[in-house]
C-alpha cells in the first residue's frame, strides 16, 4: 500500500473509539475494554489480520444476536489444578482473560494448571493470553478449534478451523519468546484483509479456490480452504488441538455440536480452548530459567548465518520490535479499514475515526 493509503493513529486514539464503538452495542465498559486491549494490542505487534479489522465482525454478530455482548462465565467444574469453564457464547476475549488468570493462579498453587472453556466464541490473538503469563513467571500453551470450515489435508469438506496455538516463556534481560501461529499456512483473517486492501495476489501456498486448486489470486482464494502450514504436519497439529480444544473441554469439535447456547444461529459459532500454564519455579527455578532462556536465545541469535541472511529472529521477536516502534509512530490502517470502522461508528452517532 502506498502512504495514500494508510491511515496512522495513535494507540489511545484507536481504544477509545474501538471502546466507544463497543459500548454503543451494549457491551458493558470493563468488558469492551478488554476486547479493544486485545485488538490494539494485536494491531501494534503487526498481527492485522487480529486487529481493528474484526470491528465490523464482532458487530454483526452483536447485532444479528451471535454473540452476547455481556459475558458471563460459569464454572463446570472445579478440581484444584483442572477447571472447566463456560463462555456463555460472550466475548472470547473476556472469558479468555479471566481463563488465564486462573491458570496462573492455579499454576502457582499446584505447579501446574490447565483451564478449558466451552461456549467460547473468537479469541483474538492467543500471544495475548500466554504472554501475560510468561510475565508472572509461568511457561504457558493456549489452543484454540472453532468452526468446521478447513479440510482435513487430502479433503475437500470442512472439518476444523485454523485451529492456532500459542506457547510463551519468560526470559531474563532478553524480551519474552512467544510463538502464536494458526496450523494453516496463514490466518482466514489475512485472506479477508488481502480482499479488503484489494492486493490482487497472495503468497503462493497460503490458499485454494472454492474447489480445492492452489491459488494466488486473491479474489479466487477461500478464506475457508487454507493451505495446512508444513502439508500433514500441520494438519496434524490441528488434529490434536481438536482433541485439546473440542473434546477434552466438551465444546464442539469436527461435525459434532455440542452447543448448548439456543442464540447460536450459525453451524459453530461457539469455540472452545484450553489454556495450560507450568509454575517454572516447581522445576529448575524461575530465576535459574531466565537466566538460561537468555543464553538459549543469544545462542539463537548469534549461529552462524546462511547466505544472505542478515539477521536471525527468535519467535515473538518481530513482533516486540513492532509494538514498540508503533507506539511511537502509531498504527497503520488501510484507508478502506478506517471508512469501514467509521461506518460502523456512525450508525451510533460517532464522528468518522480519527478526525478529532
Amino acid at each position: 500500500m502506498s502512504d495514500a493509503d494508510v491511515v496512522w493513529l495513535g494507540r489511545d486514539v484507536l481504544a477509545r473509539y474501538e471502546t466507544a464503538i463497543f459500548e454503543g452495542l451494549g457491551v458493558p465498559s470493563e468488558q469492551a475494554e478488554v476486547v479493544v486491549d486485545n485488538l490494539v494490542e494485536a494491531d501494534l505487534r503487526g498481527v492485522e489480520s487480529h486487529g481493528a479489522h474484526l470491528i465490523e465482525l464482532y458487530a454483526a454478530r452483536l447485532r444479528s444476536g451471535h454473540l452476547r455482548p455481556s459475558t458471563e462465565v460459569s464454572v463446570i467444574r472445579d478440581d484444584g489444578a483442572t477447571m472447566m469453564l463456560d463462555g456463555g457464547i460472550g466475548f472470547g476475549q473476556v472469558s479468555g482473560a479471566a481463563a488465564m488468570e486462573l491458570a496462573v493462579e492455579r499454576a502457582k498453587v499446584h505447579g501446574v494448571a490447565a483451564v478449558t472453556v466451552r461456549e467460547g466464541t473468537h479469541l483474538g490473538a492467543l500471544a495475548y493470553y500466554t504472554l501475560p503469563a510468561a510475565a508472572a513467571g509461568c511457561f504457558a500453551m493456549a489452543v484454540q478449534n472453532g468452526p468446521a470450515i478447513v479440510p482435513p489435508y487430502g479433503g475437500r469438506s470442512g472439518i476444523f478451523s485454523t485451529n492456532p496455538f500459542s506457547w510463551a516463556a519468560p526470559a531474563g534481560e532478553e524480551l519474552p519468546v512467544v510463538y502464536d501461529i494458526a496450523t494453516t499456512a496463514v490466518a482466514g483473517n489475512k485472506i479477508l484483509l488481502a480482499k479488503k486492501r484489494g492486493d490482487p495476489t497472495i503468497p503462493e501456498g497460503w490458499a485454494n479456490d472454492d474447489r480445492g486448486r492452489p491459488t494466488t489470486d486473491t479474489a479466487a482464494a477461500s478464506a475457508q480452504n487454507l493451505c495446512w502450514f508444513g502439508g500433514y504436519k500441520g494438519f496434524g497439529l490441528a488434529l490434536m488441538v481438536e482433541v485439546l480444544s473440542g473434546i477434552v473441554a466438551g465444546s464442539s469439535f469436527g461435525h459434532t455440536e455440542q452447543t448448548a447456547c439456543e442464540m447460536v444461529g450459525s453451524r459453530r459459532l461457539a469455540k472452545g480452548w484450553m489454556f495450560l500454564t507450568l509454575d517454572l519455579e516447581r522445576f529448575c527455578g524461575l530465576d535459574r530459567f531466565r537466566e538460561q532462556m537468555d543464553q538459549l536465545i543469544r545462542d539463537v541469535r548469534h549461529s552462524e548465518r546462511a547466505v544472505g541472511v542478515d539477521r536471525i529472529y527468535v519467535p515473538g521477536e518481530i513482533e516486540h520490535e513492532n509494538r514498540a516502534a508503533r507506539l511511537v509512530t502509531g498504527i497503520p490502517l488501510p484507508t478502506s479499514l478506517v471508512a469501514e470502522i467509521s461506518a460502523i461508528g456512525a450508525d451510533l452517532g460517532l464522528a468518522p475515526l480519527g478526525s478529532g
